[in-house]
């Protein structure tokens, strides 16, 4: 959708403003990641964990930034390619997260994950979340996985709603290269990047997941730390 509005005016801009919650910023950095464009989020949404400002305090953000005060902070991208269908599929980026989930309600998806050609686990359950730092706080965090720190340069892997209780989140550095298969006694999965593109996995078909070469830059309120962001957005508390 973004794409058809892209002008090239636009690839040629220093800096890209996204109104609206967490996944309008998906979108635009999504479509924007080639471009090395710094991006500053508005969040007129309800949690707005990738934004820089509230809307009422986005003037006065908005001021700092322009005047050089802005804090850069570059964030890691996940690429993702594979099999759908029996159909090759080529990179697809995200920012947050490739989430296989199970395509039939109520029925248990099979998967193996496999490291670099070297066999992880088997998973049974309602699917498989491999994120980023970023997206440490977004679906991963309601499959009950860890919160990732945006500067460390890991990936996680969260099963969801798993089968067998020891079968946990597990952090893994940026290097790996993660392939997950559908088995074949599995029904077909529902392949999601940032919760914007899905496409229907059969039995036998895989995705690839990986660090991507991209990165995408969001630009914060230098007054603002990731810290005070959790106690804000998770109701933590504290001054």
């Amino acid at each position: 959708m973004l794409e058809s509005t892209v002008t090239p005016a636009m690839k040629s801009a220093q800096l890209m403003i996204a109104m609206g919650g967490d996944g309008t910023v998906l979108a635009v950095a999504g479509a924007v990641a080639s471009w090395n464009v710094p991006v500053l989020g508005v969040n007129i949404g309800h949690l707005g964990f990738l934004a820089a400002t509230e809307l009422g305090a986005a003037y006065r953000t908005l001021t700092r930034v322009l005047a050089g005060e802005g804090r850069l902070e570059t964030r890691i991208l996940l690429s993702a390619a594979g099999r759908a269908r029996g159909k090759k599929f080529s990179s697809v980026l995200a920012l947050n997260d490739v989430v296989l989930r199970s395509g039939a309600s109520g029925q248990v998806l099979r998967l193996k994950a496999t490291l670099r050609g070297q066999v992880l686990a088997s998973y049974a359950g309602d699917g498989l979340i491999i994120s980023t730092p970023t997206g440490s706080t977004a679906y991963n965090l309601a499959a009950s996985g860890p919160i990732v720190h945006p500067d460390l340069d890991v990936l996680l892997m969260s099963p969801i709603c798993p089968h067998s209780l020891v079968q946990r989140p597990l952090v893994l550095p940026a290097y790996e290269v993660i392939t997950v298969q559908v088995l074949e006694s599995s029904p077909a999965a529902i392949l999601s990047l940032d919760g914007q593109m899905n496409q229907t996995l059969a039995p036998g078909d895989y995705v690839e997941v990986r660090r991507a070469t991209e990165q995408i830059q969001l630009l914060m309120d230098p007054t603002r730390t990731f810290y005070q962001v959790l106690q804000n957005k998770l109701k933590w508390g504290g001054s």
